[in-house]
């Protein structure tokens, strides 16, 4: 008994692998505003940067504070910038393949 439950918890413990859902059969085009959203998204982080850099040149802002909040603000930005493109990517690997077997269709129909 104590075998199955130990096998229980490793196999509870492992990361669950991505089940990826059915390929669509339509275009799931992504509209410019998002990717303008991204880039103001990044803008700002960019300005926060910047005004912790100006802080930190500040006397009385504990430098090493500033550096603190600095990297935390990168970290952020990184993994905002990272899950976004992540999703991106699979949103628009979906399309190409959309489009390839459009293409692919076509080429069939016309000997090409």
């Amino acid at each position: 008994m104590a075998t199955n439950k130990a096998k229980r918890l490793v196999s509870l413990a492992q990361p669950q692998r991505h089940n990826p859902t059915p390929r669509p059969v339509e275009l799931m085009p992504v509209k410019g505003h998002v990717y303008r959203a991204i880039a103001e998204l990044n803008g700002g982080f960019e300005k926060i940067i910047q005004d912790l850099q100006t802080l930190r040149g500040i006397s009385f802002f504990r430098s090493d504070r500033m550096t603190a909040l600095h990297d935390l603000i990168c970290r952020v930005r990184a993994q905002a910038s990272r899950d976004c493109i992540m999703i991106l990517h699979d949103r628009e690997m979906e399309n190409a393949a959309y489009f390839d077997r459009l293409c692919i269709q076509w080429e069939k129909k016309t000997g090409e």
